[in-house]
């Protein structure tokens, strides 16, 4: 191995806005101006913080080479004492996904033994129309659409693969499918996604995510099944009930007849009439602070067992502490569960310490009557 481990990195300054401002994703030119007025902030610098502090305490040496200004130089400086770092590309001000496209084609002519980008499936199809199956690459799921196989499971868990590489392990590399949400479909109520193509990825056993599938055609009686039991059991609730996003929970919230129930957002829902649609993160929790009672339902991600920081930000840690996690319920139909072949469950909050907590074995609702006892892994 070389005296150092050479680490290219690629920042979206403001993936994953679009998820606790309700918007479904970070791409569209307006994304930024509505997260501000709904009191949103990115996250991504943190996630790649956190990165950046895990590689910094490895017993190994690591060189950065990034882009300029908030594509990663500004929070390379936050550990110049502790990791050498290089300005490899500059970005435009404010940086655009050409950006990230540029950016990804100049480190593929100085070879960084891993290419490391942070965002969402937008910017995982930046960086494969630049690099192909070129260049090992992992991503920080830092997006609010991360479809694709091509992202740890937890940034800290990026950290672990690269730990695994410089200890000599053996560490599979394997293609990765590069998948977003096909607008098309997405206009008619309907979540498919679009196959793009494959990075080459390095895969530490359990600590890349896989891609997420939609559910199976048999899933249909089990969906039936499911929306009947919540009906009955939350019909004499007086809690409030915030409904999560996924193919699963849109069978109970047309169920429950919300009337423009979101496939994709986040609804809230109360003694048989909807308190709020699409609700974005900040609208949420203010919403909730007038209630004792919040139920919070989340379904399983068909593929990946994701159940929290995929597509649902807008449920963010403060509002799960609000809510209690003993109040936290999960839903899927056997034939997701069945098709993770016994790889747990994860979630990715973005606060450690609740995924901490998180973790450990949980109630599944997968029918009527029906549940089974699963586990909920947490990621170091």
């Amino acid at each position: 191995m070389s005296e150092s481990f050479h680490i290219a990195l690629i920042v979206n300054p403001v993936a994953g806005l679009g998820g606790p401002a309700g918007l479904k994703g970070s791409d569209a030119p307006e994304t930024v101006r509505l997260a501000r007025e709904r009191g949103v902030e990115a996250k991504v610098r943190h996630r790649v913080a956190e990165v950046l502090a895990g590689l910094a305490q490895l017993p190994h040496k690591i060189q950065v080479s990034t882009v300029s200004g908030d594509m990663g130089e500004s929070l390379c400086a936050q550990f110049a004492g502790q990791i050498p770092w290089q300005v490899a590309y500059q970005a435009n001000a404010p940086s655009s996904a050409h950006d990230t496209y540029e950016a990804a084609r100049t480190m593929l002519s100085i070879k960084p033994d891993l290419l490391v980008f942070a965002g969402g499936d937008g910017t995982a199809r930046d960086v494969y129309r630049a690099l192909g199956d070129a260049l090992p690459v992992l991503g920080i799921p830092a997006g609010v659409k991360m479809h694709s196989g091509v992202f740890c499971v937890t940034p800290r868990a990026l950290v672990s693969v690269v730990n695994s590489l410089l200890e000599g392990r053996l560490v599979a590399l394997r293609h990765a499918e590069v998948r977003d949400i096909d607008e098309a479909e997405f206009a008619q109520g309907r979540v498919r996604t679009r196959h793009y193509g494959e990075l080459l990825v390095p895969d530490d056993q359990l600590l890349v995510q896989k891609v997420k599938c939609s559910g199976l055609p048999d899933d249909a009686l089990m969906l039936d099944e499911i929306a009947a039991y919540m009906l009955e059991c939350i019909e004499d609730d007086d809690a409030v009930y915030v409904l999560g996003s996924g193919g699963t929970l849109m069978h109970i919230k047309q169920a429950l007849g919300i009337e423009q129930a979101t496939l994709l957002g986040v609804d809230v829902w109360h003694r048989g009439q909807s308190l709020a649609v699409d609700v974005h993160e900040q609208a949420l929790f203010d919403l909730l602070a007038n209630h004792s009672e919040v139920r919070i339902v989340l379904s399983v991600i068909g593929g990946q067992g994701v159940v929290l920081g995929r597509g649902n930000q807008q449920i963010s840690p403060r509002i799960i502490r609000h809510a209690g996690l003993q109040n936290l319920k999960f839903v899927a139909t056997q034939e997701k569960i069945k098709a993770l072949n016994g790889t747990p469950l994860r979630v990715d909050s973005g606060c450690d310490s609740l995924d901490r907590e998180l973790s450990g074995f949980h109630r599944i609702l997968c029918g009527y009557e029906d549940e089974l006892l699963y586990e909920v892994a947490y990621s170091e």
